[in-house]
Parts: C-alpha cells; structure tokens; sequence
C-alpha cells in the first residue's frame, strides 16, 4: 500500500473534529475485541459516555465552542484510556465510547477518573443542572463473552447505554455500572 492509499485509509478511521476513531472504526474494532475476549476468555468492558447538557451548551455558547469543547473532552477521554489495547471513539454527536479489554474491577476507578479528567477542563457550562462546568455521564458493561452464549457486541453495547441511561436519570456527572443496585 503506498502513502497516499495509507493516509486515505488513515483518514476514513478518524472523527476529524475530535481526533478520535469513528463510529465506523469503533464498530470493527468491537467487533474483533469481543472474538479475541471470546477467544482468550478475557473480560472485555465497554463504557458508553455522553456529555451532560450538550444541546444547552451549545444552544448558550453557539456551535464553534461546542466543537472545541468536544474535541477537548475527545483528548480527556484518550488521556484517560491510554493502556496498550485501550481503544476510545466518539460515538456520534457528543456520545464517546472506550473498549477495555482484559478489564477488571479497576474499570469503575478509570472511569470516575474520567469524570474528574472533564470536570478538571473547566469548561464554563451556564446550562447544565448538573455543575458549573461540563460533565459527563458514563455507563458501563462488562462481560466475558462465552463462545456457547448468546452475547453478542451488540448486546455489550445495549447493556452499556442501559448503564449510560442509568446515570442520566440518577442525575448526571456519574458513573452507572449495568447490573448495579
């Protein structure tokens, strides 16, 4: 492959606003994450996250501060999740997602360090019920994908924004764990 068709490639992978992988990235990636965790019997996590208040924020600020606002969340959010196999990708809009593999408990502490990474940007957000700066809300799933179940990716991703769901209602800036009390 020469240089030009690399770069192409390159560039069909990256979400040019946030420098993060996109959806299209994202989606290949799960999906060959969850057969090697299928493969290796390793736990695989996935955390779904969305900024808290989005529309408000840009509603209040206008559009350019809210492009610059997600690409400096996108950088939180890879500065957090920055172990060799960490893979992070804006989602869509202001939703973001990272796939852990060979994930333990510590991926609840990693997220709450994603929380306080965002918050730490103090970014001005008039807008938001849930601080004066902006927030995220993270929900999570996590699974060993068994190669006789019927889990799919599909469903890491259902379980993970029935999680992300969990952490709206609760009041946003959480953490929600699919499966919690």
């Amino acid at each position: 492959m020469d240089a030009a068709n690399r770069e192409l490639d390159r560039l069909a992978r990256i979400d040019t606003l946030t420098g993060l992988a996109n959806r299209r990235f994202f989606d290949e990636t799960l999906q060959r994450e969850f057969k090697r965790a299928q493969r290796d019997r390793k736990s695989l996590a996935l955390l779904m996250m969305d900024v808290d208040f989005f529309k408000a924020y840009n509603d209040t600020h206008g559009h350019a501060a809210g492009d610059k606002c997600l690409a400096a969340v996108a950088q939180a959010i890879q500065a957090t999740f920055r172990r060799p196999g960490d893979f992070t990708a804006r989602y869509g809009g202001e939703e973001f997602a990272a796939i852990l593999p060979s994930t333990d408990a510590n991926v609840v502490l990693a997220a709450k360090r994603c929380l306080e990474n965002v918050r730490n940007l103090c970014i001005a957000h008039g807008a938001s019920t849930a601080g004066d700066v902006v927030t995220l809300s993270i929900g999570i799933s996590v699974v060993t994908p068994d190669p006789n179940a019927a889990t799919t990716p599909e469903t890491l991703i259902a379980l993970a924004d029935k999680a992300l769901y969990g952490a709206k209602v609760a009041g946003k800036n959480r953490v929600s764990v699919y499966g919690e009390a």
